[in-house]
């Protein structure tokens, strides 16, 4: 999961002339409201496409057209329906099946679904904000307006929430949660609760994360034991190092930019480089560790 950044302003045309036309039909049929296809699989899943460079926006996998899914964060069907945001384009997100088959219509809140008349605690959503003419509030319709923020959602949304501040990767490939429970427990709970409802551990995916981590490790490796079975025809070590260890480097910063499968195992590498990649090398050799060290300050000082 990476975060995007999405207009929720500017929704495709045929999205919100597909919202204007069923309005009235959507706020009397409520749940029971039948959703047309076609809005979505248009101009909707092009630019959901364009914006996620084709990938899951749960588990950052590649998807082809037979995989792709529109898919609601706030269900629009299901025990609580969140019917009204059901052309919603801040609700809309692209997602694989595998992912949208774990999610179902499973939306978890941390606030309660039911509290007492007249207690003043806040209470799940079930309607729309309606503004003082009884017409739908638009800007309550938006994922990230405090009324629908209100309820607590645990599920991560990469288009309001930054991922890197919840996720990790640990070294055999698993997602986890980068809070502790005992410094944030909603937090903790959102991290938690989003890797289970989109199953983002699922064999496959931790497989596929872990064969990132021993590409770089293999790669890492090679380049070392290359540049120590030179080192003593080098003239110019910082030159040489360049050489060596700048393309890895650069190849292992690549895997986090946003076109990329699974960035946010990219990123988790790079931010841990040193305890990651160099422990996996060096194996408690000082030398090897500092010399790594300063092929990696190199490195950072050239790009500044």
């Amino acid at each position: 999961m990476r975060k995007v950044n999405k207009n929720f302003n500017a929704p495709p045309k045929a999205l919100q002339r597909g919202f204007e036309e069923k309005k009235n039909s959507l706020l009397e049929q409520k749940s029971e409201h039948q959703f047309e296809g076609r809005i979505y699989n248009n101009a909707t899943k092009q630019e959901l496409k364009e914006l996620y460079y084709s990938k899951c926006a749960y588990c950052e996998s590649l998807m082809s057209d037979d995989t792709f899914t529109v898919e609601h964060y706030r269900p629009k069907k299901g025990s609580y329906s969140y019917y009204w945001l059901g052309y919603e384009w801040s609700n809309l997100l692209p997602v694989c099946d595998k992912c949208n088959n774990a999610k179902g219509d499973w939306f978890p809140v941390n606030v309660p679904s039911r509290v007492l008349p007249g207690s003043g605690k806040k209470c799940r959503i079930k309607t729309p904000l309606l503004l003082s003419n009884g017409d739908i509030d638009i800007d309550a319709m938006k994922a990230n307006h405090p009324y629908l923020l209100s309820e607590e959602p645990y599920l991560l949304h990469p288009e309001i929430d930054e991922p890197k501040e919840f996720l990790l990767i640990n070294y055999n490939g698993e997602l986890v949660s980068r809070i502790e429970k005992d410094v944030n427990e909603y937090h903790y709970e959102r991290a938690k609760q989003t890797i289970r409802i989109a199953n983002l551990n699922r064999e496959i995916l931790i497989w596929k994360r872990r064969k990132i981590i021993e590409g770089f490790e293999i790669l890492l490796k090679k380049q070392t034991v290359r540049f120590l079975e030179e080192i003593a025809n080098q003239k110019d070590l910082s030159s040489s190092m360049r050489l060596a260890f700048f393309v890895v480097f650069e190849i292992i910063e690549n895997q986090f930019n946003e076109e990329q499968e699974y960035t946010l195992t990219g990123w988790w590498i790079w931010e841990n480089i040193k305890g990651i990649l160099f422990n996996a090398v060096c194996k408690d050799n000082q030398e090897i560790e500092k010399m790594l060290d300063y092929a990696l300050d190199l490195y950072i000082q050239s790009k500044c």
